[in-house]
């Protein structure tokens, strides 16, 4: 159960920049502020690790169970220390001084404890290697569609909901909302959770086509899938049903 809530607390800053609206500051015509370098190198750092953290730990659960309580901890506990360092520098932009990413640190505390908390979970059930490689291609698959997200990008003529929608869906994206949902599946390994999660990513896959052709809209795109979500959704359902009889309490 622990391992689950590391993987979740760790997930929480990607699903809740996904929902909530962004800062808007304008533009002014005079001379905006500009971070300094060690500002931009440690909120680069800390964002990054606070990015990267649910798949480090879904890895760390899949490839070295028994060990996660303890390196688990330690990748937690690195996150928790960059954010920190946050407070320590301010960072200068045009939409004022922010000091100390209060939130994602909070939450890589928290996963950090439950970390260390895991040790008091059942002892892991050794799951069967093909599983472990196929959850591991599917977040492969998933931070794949993320980073490619600008190379594949084409602007399909929606309007009104379904420009809107799709907009949504891409700011969930560049935050890494369906990394977290593929870490998060994962984790869970098999079940109904872990099935529902995979099909979660047939959501940034399939919106874009669907809503080009149930509009009506133009485009000049040569291709309106995401075809590594497509790819994460399908292997991921594959493992999740051959693993069916491994729980998230047999793991520990």
């Amino acid at each position: 159960m622990f391992r689950l809530l590391a993987v979740l607390a760790a997930a929480v800053p990607a699903v809740l920049a996904s929902v909530l609206p962004g800062e808007t500051c304008g533009y002014f015509g005079y001379r905006m502020p500009e971070p300094s370098a060690l500002a931009v190198a440690v909120y680069s750092a800390a964002g990054w690790g606070a990015d990267l953290l649910p798949v480090a730990l879904a890895l760390t659960g899949l490839w070295l169970p028994r060990r996660f309580p303890v390196l688990g901890a330690a990748l937690s506990g690195l996150v928790l220390l960059l954010g920190g360092l946050t407070f320590l520098v301010p960072y200068v932009s045009i939409c004022g001084t922010t000091q100390g990413l209060g939130f994602v640190t909070g939450c890589a505390a928290a996963a950090t404890a439950a970390c260390l908390l895991a040790r008091l979970d059942t002892g892991p059930r050794r799951i069967p290697a093909a599983v472990t490689a196929a959850w591991t291609t599917v977040l492969c698959l998933a931070l794949a569609g993320s980073f490619t997200e600008d190379d594949r990008k084409c602007f399909p003529g929606l309007t009104y909901e379904w420009a809107t929608w799709w907009i949504r869906l891409d700011s969930a994206e560049m935050v890494g909302l369906w990394v977290a949902v593929a870490a998060l599946g994962s984790v869970l390994v098999s079940g109904r959770g872990a099935t529902a999660a995979v099909v979660a990513l047939l959501v940034p896959a399939l919106y874009t086509p669907l809503a080009t052709v149930l509009s009506g809209a133009a485009h000049d795109c040569s291709d309106l899938v995401g075809w590594p979500y497509v790819a994460a959704a399908v292997i991921g359902a594959m493992a999740a049903r051959s693993a069916r009889e491994v729980t998230p309490a047999d793991r520990g």
